[in-house]
């Protein structure tokens, strides 16, 4: 179970101190859930826009900057949140590592495999752990899901499906200046929304072996997808559909359905709706995990806990329980699906790792 390690207790050392590099929309949930994790201490919010970053930092205690490069600089910080646009991923964490700091970074990790890689691989030379946001998996429904077909409960997969139908304005794209780009963001509705679908796709049915993509923009004014629809053949032999929308009004559950040889598991946002094993138990989330920070919003409570795992894993001189290799699987199936659009057939996913 993924969750395994980050729901013991800590043991007794320093605080680990934080910073928060960006707070425009998902760095606030980093900043709360810090402060949260037990041996974490939230000591800087940094952000370029004053009027954002100044009151997050007063209201949690911590001290505001505008220039990342004075985080690194600050002895009493040994993790940097990153929650950036995507193509500035690279060089904060390059600056992190090279300073000795340990690195949270916002999926997607990166714009491509090419500049993930190398992100890993500097957090790597330099020493330092890394880990990357995929909190969808740390919920009840979806790590049940995982345990059931890990496990042979479902007997052997047949189909794997997800479908993350959702919504965004025009403006969501045209005000950020970057969102739904290829250079800044390396696609749009996949890449941002559905990264953490195909995780989940990858993480529970295995690996993805094979997909035919087609992403178009049908509804935004932007260069990239905000419909994309793809088949895909899994390793396993189990074909699937994958969907990632933000043309879609108005926004649909995200919705999972796993059918084995066995039975039925149906995910509408990530609780179980649909439990058809016969046999064999669904089980319910211990109370433990439903008081935990942020398990009364959902996905949030992977947020906390991933959080309270990078205090552990530098406690334990361990790495964190999704490092940043785990990130790569999920891109390399978003870059097939792209890349399968651009060139109107079959993609194999392995060819995008050896590209990358």
């Amino acid at each position: 179970m993924v969750t395994g390690r980050v729901l013991e207790e800590p043991s007794v050392a320093q605080p680990v101190g934080f910073a928060v590099v960006g707070v425009g929309l998902v760095g606030p949930t980093h900043a709360r859930f810090i402060t949260e994790a037990k041996g974490a201490e939230l000591k800087v919010i940094c952000d370029l826009r004053e009027d954002r970053g100044r009151p997050l930092a007063e209201k949690y205690g911590a001290e505001w900057v505008a220039d990342y490069r004075e985080v690194m600089k600050r002895p009493d910080i040994q993790v940097v949140n990153i929650c950036l646009p995507t193509a500035l991923h690279l060089d904060v964490a390059t600056a992190a590592a090279e300073a000795g700091k340990h690195v949270i970074v916002e999926k997607p990790i990166e714009l491509n495999l090419e500049r993930a890689s190398k992100l890993i691989a500097t957090c790597r030379r330099n020493g330092v752990k890394l880990a990357t946001i995929f909190n969808r998996r740390f919920v009840h429904g979806t790590r049940r899901a995982h345990d059931a077909v890990q496990n042979g409960e479902m007997g052997k997969l047949v189909v794997a499906d997800m479908f993350f139908k959702s919504w965004r304005t025009q403006e969501y794209y045209t005000e950020s200046g970057w969102r739904g780009t290829w250079g800044k963001e390396g696609g749009a509705s996949l890449i941002n929304q559905g990264v953490h679908g195909v995780d989940l796709m990858t993480w529970i049915a295995g690996p993805i072996k094979r997909v035919q993509g087609y992403a178009r923009h049908l509804r935004h004014d932007i260069e990239a997808d905000d419909t994309t629809i793809a088949v895909c053949e899994y390793e396993s032999g189990a074909l699937g559909v994958i969907e990632s929308t933000t043309s879609v009004y108005p926004r649909q559950p995200d919705r999972i359905e796993l059918n084995g040889e066995k039975g039925t598991i149906i995910i509408e946002d990530y609780q179980i709706t649909r439990w058809q094993l016969d046999g064999v138990e669904q089980g319910e989330p211990t109370p433990e995990e439903l008081a935990l920070p942020g398990a009364d919003r959902g996905t949030s409570v992977g947020h906390f806990l991933q959080i309270q795992d990078m205090v552990h894993a530098i406690q334990e001189q361990r790495d964190p329980v999704i490092q940043g290799e785990d990130a790569l699987r999920s891109l390399a199936v978003i870059q097939a699906i792209y890349e399968s659009e651009r060139a109107g057939q079959p993609v194999e996913v392995r060819q995008m790792v050896t590209a990358g």
